[in-house]
Formats: structure tokens, C-alpha cells, sequence
């Protein structure tokens, strides 16, 4: 009995039978947070009730709403886009237009070595008769590559006269407004003057990867809604800044994607100590144009300001979401182990040989918090109340004990006796005996509220920031959905589903936990008689799975009836109460992980692809790379043998090339050979670069099996210069097969396919001739299989011996465009070079296998996709087979690890072998007969999985 107080038994307890049951020590961290939210309760609640709880969440509901209007509503400020543009430009004279915009700018250093530039803008003013509005604006930037301007000593005048200016400020710009009083009609001159702070900032010189303290300024600034008929721009730096300069400056004007630029030279008339670079323009800019001027300096030029603090919103600001909710999820766990912890009983407990009154073994469990011996401890219940009499009865109990036993603490029980013990009234019933209590307060209400609103504010600043600039590298749109969608779910779970004891609850646990205590002491569950009523609580809170062999052990005994004994056979796995064995759960796992796994691989690995990509020397990326056009080319290719059999292929490219600088960067010279051909290694290096005769700085890297070499020229070049490149294979023989027959092939290519449009950028530049030359050994080429050039009708084969008896033979070939500067048809597709196929080790170091374990290497996600499909067809076809046999018999099926994989594999499979099959499907090339083969497999299996679906629907139908 428990009393009044609590306790069991008599009043007087001896010291030396007390178990200590000592308080939780909570972790330093918890306690304080928790401490915290406690103060923030009582003066919560100290300044209101529930007019102030209604107010609060009535706060979160607005920030919710907030959220969902920029989740689903309107992009708020959306960059402009081309129509747009357009759009403005057409209704060019419904503000005034510049007539001429004439910007100056002077740029000095302060004793810190910071910039500090004085600007005059004169712009002389057209206003239409007809306009509406009398006010003028200009808007000036206040924060520029993280750092702040500070826009000051402004001054604007109009037609010579002081004008008062209005300024009106906003995050990242100042707009300053000029009402003249009056309506302004015809021409009329502005002046606005003002100083700036640190316009440069530390940035990566496309030229040369290296970096520069960049001075990049859009003249025009955030925003101009004018035309501009004429540009005048001069900019005057200190001679020790300009001594500094990586190249010569660059200004340009834009509209769109219509452009045009020019690299500047010293101005003469400057100031001593001084120099000064300026461009013009004559041609009309639309509203919205861009004219910028541009100085790169080695690094360390200038110094650089400490970031802003607007900069730190505009990083961080996008997550503060986030931010705010990992926090509310640390006090959420403090609440949950200190402020929401369970209450406390006595300093101690004692052991108890009686069960408590008035409280069943479910609602022991919940108690106690023992989901997997919850169901063993109802069996064990109604085995001891079912009697003598009615044995059959009894028999059929103890089976179903005995089969919980069996099951108690399993893997494959956990998921069953989980839902069985949160779908029970017991969790509730606890509440309204008061043996838990539900926490109540403004803490809570945060807990439940805040997680909601902040993540879809979150979502919504995710959506609206997807369509601007990235403002800073941090920046993982989804992994902030993402974590903001975790914490708050995790938030929301211990705010909803928090339960702590009450007193009263702690003293019956503590009861609950004498009688284990007493079961421990005594070997209860060992010796006892199924009918004590002390066995269903001893099992509570000891280790299931041991309880559960100790009782089964216990019950076997009392089985005594054939059929009972059959039954428990048959029963015993669970397998009708919905308890899953290890190939089940094996099933399902390796179901989910078949699908998970395949969206993980199209997700993360590169897409594979049996078409040869595009070259990057063609596509135009690289900065510089469209700056240069090859006119003429001469290359020469020698193969000799080394020792051990071995062979090294070196090259000698000399090639005419024109620069020009309408770019802006400087010009590059870009190449591209292959490195790596049917998964073998070429060896292949480039031993030196020159230009004009002098060491041409150059850098190389290695990507899809291709070497690209690109130069890094600082300075601007123009015109016609001598490009010579060196490069040597040290394994230029891979292995082939021609005719079913295997070979060593050396492919040399001296230009990739597509190089008649990918070498030339400009067409008014002649191009031609290009001569190619492969020299040998005689007695390679006497062995030779087969050997010619690329494109075969790019020339013919006539290898002629070298003066001199050398012991080497060399053939030539020569191309040149027609006199339109098209080349000939037969040479426009593939590569341009030799291939020489000799007998099968006649070169030491080739790889027979790397060909097949390339193409495997490529090939692997649609032989993956193949065979899921054939595993969903049998799949497919056992489930057919299985229903027309349980039909035929009118039996109904038993759920086991087939039917699991029937059901669960089989459709897994299938959506596995979809999602990795269509993603190799783009790589294939539509006359591969693997793609063939691919989609025919793919094919068969979801024709198969709809056949099974329909069968198994129709036959379920007809019960």
C-alpha cells in the first residue's frame, strides 16, 4: 500500500534498507539555460496574462504571415530583367535625360595607405516641357564589396546656385533629392560633388589567377534612370599608385548584353605626382546603363577596410532564422531536462513485494518508459487472472505471453511495441490521475509558436534571396531549409510530447522501481509462479531481451496442450502481431537504401556520359581565351623508341597567333590535348612555353582526361606573335582493337574536334597554313597495322625516309582554307592528327584491360540500372506467381521475408533502377546500343511492376 505520504509499510523505515535514489546532475549548460527560462517565465508572467499570451501569438502569427507572403507572394525588389530594360528604355523621356555626363574622379591616399576619392559629376540636364515630376535624384552607393563609402561632403547645385538637398537613406544606398522650387524646362546644368571611401577592394585577376587590389567603379552607380547622350570620365591616381598598376587601366560602357570597351593610357596634361587616364563616349546609353572604369594593383597596394556592419547583416542576416531557432532548440533540451524535469519523490525508495494499487501494467510501463516489455507485462497480467478452469483458455494466454517474451526487447519487435505504447489511452490517462502534468506558460508557447513562424520566414527569405546576387560564399539555400526544417520539428516534439512527473508520479515510479529491486533480490522471475501478481510489474524496467528469455523459460513449463504447444510453434516469431525477423528488417533497410542511394549517386557524382565533351578551350570560359585566334600553325610530332621497349612522343606546336584587345582581360593562348584515352595515361606534360622567343608564363591542369594549357599574361598584347609550345608523352601507345584484333595505337592529336570554329575568334584574321609532320622509326612503321592521318581524307599516307640514312620516316601534310576562309568539308569533324597502330606488344607499358575498365567505369550506373530492373521483374513475377497460386487455393498469404521482398524490393528496385537509368540515359548517344539496351530494360521492368500491381489489386478485390 502506498500511503498518504507515499511510502510502503510502516512509518518507521530502517536506515540500511533505504535505496539511495540521488537527484539527476544536470550538465552546467542545461542548468543555466534553464535558470534563464525560468526568470523569463516569472517576469513574463509578472507583466501579464492571457491578454499577453494572446498577444504573442498573435506576434508569431504576423511573422508567420510575413513568411508566407514571401513564400508565395510577389518577389520583393527582383532584379531586372531584359524586357524590363527594355521597357524603361523606351520611355526614355518620361524623366530628364543627360545630354552629356561628364564624371571626375580624383583618388588619393591618407596616411593609413586607405583611398579616399573626390568626385565631380557634371551633367548638363535636358528637361521635356511636358514632365510631371520637378524633383531630380541621384542615387549614391553607401556600401560597396562588403565595406562601407561613407558618401560625404555632398553638394549639388543647378545652373550655378546652392541647392538644398534632401537625403533620404536606405540599407545600401543614399538617395540624394533636389526640388528646385519650380518646373524646370529645357537645359540646365547640375553639379553634384562628394567624397567616397575605400572603392577598392581585394579580388582574383582573371588573367592570372593570382590577386590584385581592384579598383572597379561604376560610374553611374546603383541606379540611373536617365539616358545619357554623351560620357566623359577622368580618373587621377598618386604616381606611386599608378607605378603599382598589374596593367593599364580599363573603361567601358554597357547596356544589356551591347557593350564596349577600351584600355587607357596616361592622359599628358596631369599633375606633377600625378596621373590621370580618361575615356569618352558618343554613343546614347538607355536608362540603366553601365559605365565602368577599372585599375588592378599588385596586391597589397592599398589598404583595405575592416568589413561593415551592414555587410555582417547581409551575410548572416538570410539565417538569423536559423539562427534563433538552433538556439531555441539548446533551451528547448534545457527545458526539457531541468525546467520540464520530472518532479522529485523521497531521497530514497525501498523494495516493495506488493504491486501498487489501482495501477495496470501498461500504465506501469508508461511510468517507467518501457515500451518493449509493456506488451510481456499485459500478457503476463492476463495469463494470471484467465484461472484453472477454463484450461484451453489459459493455454491460448500463455502462448501469447510466451510468444511476447520471445519477442520482448527485439529489433524487429521495437517499431510495433513503439506504436502500441504511444497509441495507448494510458499516455493521456497519466495526465488526468496526476501522475504527469503538461508544462503550461510562455516558455512553451515560444517553443510551439516560434518554430513554425521561423521556419517559414525562413523558407521565404530562402525564396526571395534564390532570385538576387549571392552575396557571400555562405550561402547553402537548401541546407538552411533544411536545418531550420529539423531544429524546428525537434523543437516541436519536446514542447508537445513533454510529460514530467508530478509528486505523485515520482513516488509511484519509485515504487515501481522497489519492485524491481525486490524481483532482483529475491530471483523472481525465475521462481515465480505465473498467477503472483508482483511478475508483471518485475519485468518493467529490467533489460528486455534478458526478461524475456527468463520468463519464456518460465512459462514453457506451464504449456501442456499438444495444440497450444503447435500453436506457440507457429506464432512464436510474431509474424501476425506484426513483429519483423532480421531478413524483414534486412528487406526493408536494403529497400530504402536502394532508393536513397540512388538519388544520393545522381545527386553527388559527376554525370557519366560516353559522348566526348565539349573541349573548354572551345566553349569560351576562360578568361582571354576568345582574345586570340591561331592564324598559322606548324606542328611536329616525333616518335622514338626509349629503353625497355618503351616509346615517347614529343611535339614542337609553333603557331601564329593574333591578339586582340577588345577584351577585357588580356588575351591568352589556350590549348587542349588529350591525357588520358580509354582509361590509360598518356604521360603526357608540356615542357615550356615561349612567345616571341621569351619563357611565356603558363599554367596547366588536368580535367576530364584532357591537359588544358592556358597562359597568364599580365600585360594587354595586339597584333601577330610567335607562339611556341613543347610537350612530351612518355606512354603515347594505348591499347585498341581493330578487326577483332588487339594493337598498340599511338593517336597523336594536334587539334581537338571542332577546331576549324574553336581555334578562330575573329574572322577578319587570316588563317593558313596549317602544317602537320609525324616522324618514326623505320622499324615501327614497317610493323605497322595500319596508320594514317585524322581525318582520314585530311591527306594521304606517304611516310618518306629522313636525308642522312637516320633510320626515320616522315610524313607531312599541309591544310589551308579557300579564299572565303572555310576549310575543306573532310577535315571539319573530329580530331585532326595520326594514328599508327602497331602489333600488340610491340610497346612495353600498355594496359590491355584499362580500355573495358573504362567503358565499365562509365557504363556502371546503366549495368546498375539493368540489373534492379531484372531483380524488379522477378520480383514482378514471384508476386504474380504467388497470388495466383494463394488464389487458386483460397488462402490468404502470411507476411514473411518473401512477400517483404515481393513487396518492398521488387518496387524499390524499380524507382532505384529509374533514377539511375534515366540519369545515364543522357549521356548516351542515340546510336550506342547500350542505350538500347538500357531503355529495354527499364522498359520490361515497370511493364512487369504494372502487371504485378494490377494483378495483386484485382485479386484483392474479388475477397
Amino acid at each position: 500500500m502506498i500511503g498518504s505520504d507515499g511510502a510502503s509499510g510502516t512509518d518507521v523505515v530502517e536506515p540500511d534498507t533505504r535505496i539511495p535514489d540521488p537527484a539527476p546532475r544536470h550538465t552546467p549548460l542545461w542548468v543555466v539555460l534553464s535558470a534563464w527560462l525560468l526568470r523569463v517565465e516569472q517576469w513574463l508572467q509578472s507583466r501579464g496574462g492571457s491578454r499577453l499570451r494572446s498577444g504573442l501569438w498573435q506576434l508569431w502569427g504576423l511573422v508567420a504571415i510575413g513568411g508566407i507572403i514571401l513564400l508565395v507572394g510577389p518577389v520583393i525588389n527582383p532584379p531586372l530583367t531584359l524586357d524590363d530594360l527594355t521597357d524603361e528604355a523606351s520611355d526614355v523621356t518620361d524623366t530628364w535625360i543627360a545630354r552629356s555626363f561628364a564624371a571626375d574622379y580624383r583618388v588619393t591616399m591618407d596616411d593609413d595607405g586607405r583611398l579616399v576619392t573626390e568626385v565631380e559629376e557634371r551633367i548638363d540636364a535636358f528637361f521635356p516641357t511636358d514632365l510631371d515630376d520637378r524633383t531630380i535624384e541621384r542615387v549614391l552607393a553607401t556600401e560597396y564589396q562588403g565595406h562601407a563609402l561613407d558618401p560625404s561632403m555632398i553638394s549639388v547645385t543647378l545652373d550655378g546656385v546652392e541647392q538644398d538637398v534632401r537625403r533620404e537613406r536606405a540599407a545600401v544606398f543614399l538617395r540624394l533629392v533636389v526640388d528646385p522650387g519650380e518646373q524646370l524646362t529645357g537645359d540646365h546644368e547640375l553639379v553634384i560633388r562628394y567624397q567616397l571611401s575605400d572603392l577598392a577592394y581585394v579580388d582574383t585577376d582573371p588573367a592570372t589567377g593570382r590577386p590584385v587590389d581592384l579598383l572597379r567603379w561604376d560610374v553611374f552607380g546603383p541606379d540611373l534612370q536617365q539616358a545619357v547622350a554623351k560620357l566623359d570620365v577622368r580618373v587621377t591616381i598618386p604616381q606611386e599608385l599608378d607605378d603599382r598598376l598589374v596593367r593599364q587601366p580599363r573603361g567601358s560602357l554597357a547596356w544589356t548584353l551591347v557593350g564596349a570597351g577600351q584600355w587607357l593610357t596616361p592622359e599628358p596634361d596631369a599633375p606633377p605626382g600625378e596621373v590621370a587616364y580618361a575615356f569618352t563616349s558618343d554613343d546614347a546609353a538607355p536608362p540603366h546603363a553601365q559605365a565602368r572604369f577599372s585599375m588592378p594593383f599588385e596586391e597589397g597596394s592599398i589598404t583595405m577596410p575592416p568589413q561593415s556592419w551592414i555587410f555582417w547583416v547581409q551575410t548572416f542576416g538570410p539565417v538569423l532564422p536559423m539562427l534563433v531557432l538552433a538556439a531555441t532548440l539548446l533551451l528547448s533540451f534545457a527545458a526539457r531536462a531541468v525546467a520540464w524535469g520530472d518532479a522529485r519523490g523521497r531521497p530514497w525508495y525501498l523494495a516493495q513485494s506488493e504491486p501498487p494499487d489501482g495501477v495496470s501494467p501498461r500504465t506501469a510501463a508508461h511510468l517507467l518508459r518501457s515500451p518493449a516489455t509493456m506488451e510481456l507485462a499485459e500478457r503476463l497480467k492476463d495469463a494470471a487472472i484467465s484461472g484453472t478452469k477454463q484450461q484451453a483458455k489459459r493455454q491460448a494466454r500463455l502462448v501469447a505471453a510466451a510468444g511476447a517474451a520471445k519477442r520482448a526487447g527485439r529489433l524487429g519487435d521495437r517499431p510495433r511495441a513503439l506504436r502500441r505504447y504511444l497509441s495507448g489511452p494510458e499516455r493521456a490517462g497519466q495526465v488526468r490521475e496526476g501522475l504527469r502534468r503538461v508544462p503550461t506558460g510562455f516558455v512553451r508557447d515560444w517553443f510551439i509558436a516560434a518554430p513554425i513562424a521561423l521556419t517559414i520566414f525562413q523558407w521565404g527569405i530562402v525564396r526571395q534571396l534564390s532570385h538576387q546576387a549571392v552575396l557571400a560564399v555562405v550561402w547553402w539555400p537548401l541546407a538552411f531549409v533544411v536545418l531550420s526544417t529539423v531544429f524546428a520539428v525537434i523543437v516541436l516534439a519536446i514542447a508537445l510530447t513533454a510529460r514530467p512527473l508530478t509528486r505523485k508520479g515520482a513516488l509511484l515510479k519509485q515504487h515501481l522501481l522497489g519492485i524491481r529491486v525486490f524481483a532482483e533480490r529475491t530471483q523472481l522471475l525465475d521462481r515465480a509462479s505465473l498467477r503472483d501478481r508482483l511478475l508483471p510489474y518485475a519485468v518493467l524496467g529490467a533489460p528486455p531481451r534478458t526478461t524475456g528469455r527468463r520468463v519464456a523459460a518460465l512459462i514453457a513449463p506451464e504449456i501442456t496442450m499438444p495444440a497450444a504447444a503447435a500453436d506457440l510453434a507457429s506464432r512464436a516469431d510474431g509474424s501476425r502481431t506484426g513483429f519483423l525477423t532480421a531478413p524483414r528488417i534486412a528487406v526493408r533497410v536494403l529497400a530504402v537504401l536502394l532508393v536513397v542511394g540512388a538519388i544520393v549517386a545522381v545527386s553527388v557524382l559527376p554525370a557519366p556520359s560516353l559522348e566526348p565533351e565539349t573541349p573548354r578551350s572551345y566553349t569560351g570560359d576562360i578568361p582571354g581565351s576568345t582574345l586570340t585566334t591561331i592564324a598559322t600553325a606548324d606542328f611536329d610530332a616525333e616518335l622514338t623508341r626509349t629503353d625497355g621497349d618503351g616509346a615517347r612522343l614529343r611535339v614542337t606546336e609553333r603557331l601564329g597567333v593574333d591578339f586582340s584587345d577588345e577584351g577585357a582581360v588580356p588575351g591568352q593562348v589556350v590549348r587542349e590535348w588529350p591525357a588520358v584515352v580509354d582509361g590509360q595515361d598518356l604521360g603526357l606534360t608540356v615542357d615550356g612555353v615561349t612567345i616571341d622567343g621569351e619563357d611565356a608564363p603558363f599554367t596547366t591542369e588536368l580535367e576530364d582526361g584532357r591537359l588544358l594549357l592556358r597562359t597568364t599574361f599580365e600585360d594587354v598584347r595586339t597584333g601577330l606573335h610567335d607562339v611556341v609550345i613543347e610537350t612530351t608523352s612518355r606512354r603515347p601507345a594505348v591499347a585498341a582493337t581493330v578487326d577483332g584484333h588487339d594493337v598498340d595505337r599511338v593517336n597523336w592529336v594536334a587539334l581537338l574536334d571542332g577546331w576549324t570554329s574553336g581555334v578562330a575568334w575573329d574572322e577578319d584574321v587570316r588563317q593558313g597554313p596549317f602544317r602537320l609532320s609525324f616522324s618514326a622509326d623505320r622499324e615501327l612503321l614497317d610493323d605497322a597495322v595500319d596508320a594514317g592521318w585524322t581525318p582520314t581524307d585530311a591527306g594521304t599516307w606517304l611516310p618518306s625516309a629522313d636525308p642522312g640514312d637516320t633510320g626515320r620516316a616522315t610524313a607531312t601534310v599541309e591544310l589551308e582554307p579557300d579564299s572565303d576562309g572555310r576549310w575543306p568539308l573532310d577535315v571539319r569533324s573530329d580530331d585532326l592528327g595520326v594514328v599508327l597502330d602497331l602489333p600488340a606488344g610491340t610497346v612495353a607499358g600498355v594496359d590491355a584491360g584499362a580500355p573495358m575498365t573504362a567503358r565499365l567505369a562509365v557504363q556502371w550506373p546503366g549495368l546498375v540500372a539493368i540489373a534492379l530492373s531484372v531483380l524488379a521483374v522477378l520480383g514482378a513475377v514471384l508476386g504474380v506467381a504467388g497470388a495466383v497460386r494463394r488464389r487458386s487455393r483460397g488462402i490468404e498469404g502470411t507476411p514473411g521475408t518473401a512477400r517483404d521482398a515481393v513487396r518492398w524490393l521488387a518496387p524499390s528496385a524499380m524507382i532505384a533502377a529509374l533514377v539511375m537509368g534515366v540519369w545515364m540515359l543522357n549521356g548516351i548517344p542515340a546510336d550506342d546500343p547500350f542505350g538500347g539496351l538500357l531503355l529495354a530494360a527499364l522498359g520490361a521492368g515497370v511493364l512487369s511492376m504494372l502487371v504485378c500491381w494490377f494483378v495483386a489489386r484485382r485479386f484483392r478485390s474479388r475477397r
